[in-house]
């Protein structure tokens, strides 16, 4: 390979980089409008202390909530509900947290992460 197609080559792998660099942060700019998902009071009722949902988890303490996402903050695994030691334990690398979405073993090293909701007068709006 002589200087000029080394310098040809480089000036294209440059480009692809550039361009692929600018890929990522269109799409990155233009995700999808968060989903809500609405819960009205008799669901909510019918709900014992912890309910999982499909793409969240909420966890009833009195008249209060808590929401979060059902996804591990290591890698994405759908998280599951361990009733024997009340934990929220991840299937896939045995990440463990408490009820309170505070992280208490395994790979993930953060707490889970937290989704807002709004409290109306005839159930729960969740935004995803």
């Amino acid at each position: 390979m002589n200087r000029r197609e080394f310098f040809r080559t480089l000036g294209f792998f440059s480009i692809g980089l550039s361009l692929y660099v600018i890929y990522k942060n269109l799409t990155y700019l233009s995700r999808p409008p968060s989903k809500r998902i609405f819960l009205s009071t008799e669901e909510l009722k019918r709900f014992g202390r912890l309910y999982l949902g499909d793409e969240f988890i909420l966890i009833k303490k009195d008249n209060d909530f808590s929401v979060y996402s059902r996804r591990c903050p290591h890698l994405g695994c759908k998280l599951n509900y361990d009733p024997v030691e009340e934990l929220i334990t991840c299937p896939c690398h045995k990440s463990k947290f408490n009820l309170d979405g505070k992280y208490l073993e395994g790979p993930a090293k953060r707490d889970l992460n937290r989704l807002s909701f709004d409290v109306k007068d005839t159930g729960l709006q969740i935004d995803l």
